[in-house]
């Protein structure tokens, strides 16, 4: 193995994998059969602001009250604070008041929503009693949260469309969960968005190796390449950089890196000594490279492409072994040329929202990337 012993504590470490630990089942209920659910409740039909994305139907029990219907279309989305687009009230207790907030935001990245969560869930240092993953688009959670001198179990969906999350929390004391518990969750399983749309990816910019191949990467990202001379090799490194509120770049820092190496089969070599010449090289800048990490995650590449597969291993800091880091290594081939993508990013446990951002960026440059017709020449 390429670890030493001496980072024994990091390999522990990255061990707990942060969506073990906090995915848990929710708990088992027994809930109103559905005749009675509808007795007990009134459908509400609503399309906050005019905007076809944020229109829904949910089901809420028949004395609940709208604090405002949100019908203006004078609005603005963003994407760091959510807008509430409706909220509904129970009647008041001296425990607090049962309520039900609907919430939206622009989604300012390529995550899945589950992806999202967690991002959130760790920036706001919320502990969960139950997270379940339902899809790529929707997830569910429940929580204890305090508000003043109240305490109440916040189950919540968290749902994508297009490029909009939408929040749904319902609020119950905790004096009065036993029994509101069922009908917190059926509530909550009822809401529907009224126009679902396709998940739709944050800008990307292109770039060719000559009239071999392209790829697609995130605007955000900037493309370092040298001078290409010939089209036996092509190098280029497309770069996660820091930038500011301002929109400045800070080159000094960047917060992943995806390597690419186009190679013509003609070169007689190994495509494994490739591989070991770029993990040497990783090595070489202070990066051990470790043992694979079991994955299940969905790649997806284009159907030109002959043969692809890609492995994720653990890496750690040479110089300090208290920072995890994972390297991502992909083999492509397509016409005459192999390619190799290689990501270097901080470990989902070192910087969850990074990591989340790069890796799933990552998944998607791999599924853009596309010979072109000089991939298929014959050259001498």
């Amino acid at each position: 193995t390429l670890l030493l012993p001496s980072i024994s504590y990091a390999q522990e470490k990255m061990s707990d994998d942060i969506f073990a630990r906090f995915r848990k089942d929710m708990p088992k209920l027994e809930l109103l059969d559905n005749k009675k659910f509808i007795e007990e409740t009134k459908p509400i039909k609503k399309k906050p602001y005019g905007d076809d994305s944020l229109a829904y139907s949910i089901r809420i029990p028949k004395d609940w009250i709208e604090r405002e219907d949100k019908s203006s279309s004078n609005f603005i989305l963003s994407e760091k604070l959510f807008l509430d687009l409706n909220v509904f009230y129970g009647r008041p207790t001296i425990m607090g008041r049962v309520r039900l907030e609907i919430e939206a935001l622009n989604l300012e990245e390529n995550l899945t929503v589950e992806q999202w969560y967690l991002k959130y869930i760790l920036e706001g240092g919320y502990a969960m009693e139950g997270f379940v993953v339902h899809n790529e688009d929707l997830v569910e959670s429940l929580m204890v949260v305090m508000e003043k001198d109240y305490s109440f179990y916040l189950r919540t969906l968290i749902t994508i469309n297009g490029t909009k999350i939408i929040m749904v929390k319902y609020y119950v004391p905790v004096a009065f969960i036993q029994e509101q518990a069922a009908m917190q969750q059926q509530v909550l399983s009822s809401f529907k968005l009224s126009n679902k749309k396709d998940r739709q990816l944050i800008g990307l910019e292109s770039y060719r190796f000559l009239d071999v191949a392209e790829i697609s990467y995130p605007e955000t990202w900037r493309v370092f390449a040298k001078a290409m001379r010939n089209v036996d090799i092509m190098n280029a490194s497309i770069i996660n950089v820091k930038q500011d509120d301002k929109g400045n770049i800070n080159n000094s820092s960047p917060d992943g890196k995806v390597d690419v190496t186009v190679v013509s089969s003609s070169i007689q070599s190994n495509l494994i000594d490739y591989v070991k010449e770029y993990k040497t090289s990783i090595e070489a800048n202070g990066v051990l490279i470790g043992e694979k990490i079991k994955d299940d995650y969905p790649f997806t590449y284009d159907e030109s492409m002959d043969f692809a597969i890609t492995e994720v291993y653990k890496g750690i800091d040479s110089a300090n072994n208290m920072s995890e880091y994972e390297f991502w290594s992909s083999i492509l081939v397509g016409g005459n040329y192999y390619y190799f993508l290689m990501l270097l990013t901080p470990s989902r446990n070192e910087n969850f929202a990074i990591w989340a951002e790069n890796t799933q960026n990552y998944k998607i440059i791999l599924q853009k990337f596309k010979p072109l017709a000089g991939a298929f020449l014959e050259r001498d």
